[in-house]
């Protein structure tokens, strides 16, 4: 696919109808903390699931550990 006239393709790969300027689409400046890095071990955290249901993350981890994954909101 290739834009057209009407379309704009952003750095990220994704075409749009105008240019996109909002803060989820931008990288964060170079100095900003995005969260713990790769093997850090994160504080002991308690979050709703899909259903409201409360899960202590550190309780649900499997012995290969996890990944939990924090989004304001999703733009797909």
């Amino acid at each position: 696919m290739s834009p057209t006239e009407n379309q704009y393709y952003d750095e990220f790969g994704f075409y749009s109808p105008q240019e996109l300027t909002r803060a989820t689409r931008r990288q964060p400046e170079k100095d900003f903390h995005t969260g713990p890095e790769v093997g850090e071990v994160v504080p002991s955290v308690v979050l709703p699931d899909q259903t409201g249901d409360l899960v202590d993350v550190a309780e649900s981890l499997g012995s290969n550990g996890g990944v939990v994954v924090f989004h304001r909101s999703a733009y797909w």
